[in-house]
């Protein structure tokens, strides 16, 4: 055997050994895929990422309180996977009023109160400021996920994404079952009713703020989105919204929580 030939070999031999050996990430990229996510230490809630953006809020084809249609836009923040669970509620709250009773069903019969108070024991348990309720256009961004259509699967109900009158035998169910949103949120059409930051008006869309509008300063009521179990079609939509006192407490009221992308500042 010549040389030449002896050499062709050897360099044939080692390319196959370096393509059968496992390829080293990309310096940074294990870090970047696992900020996608954030998981509370203490209730193992799991947050999504959901990247800062712009859409088109409200409808000109539903209630008069949800136009007119407008464009907002908002900050990247992370939005919890699910929803609150019963078993995620009773670490920090003793009491679980819930109608329909399981450890991985959504908690019902929450107050925007008692959600708050819930966000007050968990962000003093883990020492930070940024568990919260997602403002009202932050809810809707996420609903959303990229897309301008009634539902965030399309325009015509598809009972394989959304747990509602026509799908849920008239009560809730354990969450993640159905399909997700395009940014991987499941149930946040239907289950239940999710709470969100923002006072409730019927005319704040047609002065909103483009730029992370936070509602309305004061009001009677405050904003619950999504829909619930019990709701029929025309109120499980992408751009669905309602309002309740911050008090009330029902079987159909769950919650979903924020987590801000940076430490909030608060005033003094």
């Amino acid at each position: 055997m010549n040389n030449s030939l002896l050499s062709k070999q050897l360099i044939l031999s080692l390319f196959i050994t370096l393509s059968c050996l496992p390829v080293s990430p990309v310096l940074g990229q294990e870090e970047k895929v696992t900020k996608k996510i954030w998981v509370s230490p203490s209730t193992q809630m799991q947050f999504i990422k959901i990247p800062a953006g712009c859409f088109l809020m409200g409808s000109d084809n539903g209630f008069d309180f949800e136009a007119p249609s407008h464009r907002v836009c908002v900050d990247s923040f992370y939005l919890g996977t699910y929803e609150v669970t019963q078993k995620q509620w009773s670490i920090y709250q003793d009491q679980n009023r819930s109608k329909f009773i399981g450890p991985n069903h959504p908690v019902q019969r929450v107050s925007w109160n008692d959600a708050q108070d819930y966000l007050q024991r968990l962000n003093i348990a883990e020492k930070t400021n940024r568990y919260r309720l997602p403002s009202e256009a932050e809810w809707e961004y996420a609903a959303r996920g990229g897309t301008s259509t009634q539902f965030y699967w399309g325009d015509k109900i598809n009972n394989d994404y959304v747990w509602y009158f026509g799908t849920s035998d008239y009560k809730s169910h354990s969450v993640g079952q159905k399909k997700p949103n395009p940014f991987g949120l499941y149930d946040i059409l239907g289950n239940v009713w999710e709470w969100v930051e923002d006072w409730f008006s019927n005319d704040y869309f047609k002065t909103s703020p483009t730029q992370n509008p936070k509602g309305p300063p004061s009001g009677r009521f405050k904003v619950k989105r999504g829909g619930s179990q019990a709701n029929l079609i025309s109120h499980i939509k992408s751009h669905t919204r309602y309002r309740a006192p911050a008090d009330k407490r029902h079987y159909i009221n769950g919650f979903r929580i924020a987590f801000s992308a940076t430490e909030e500042v608060l005033p003094h």
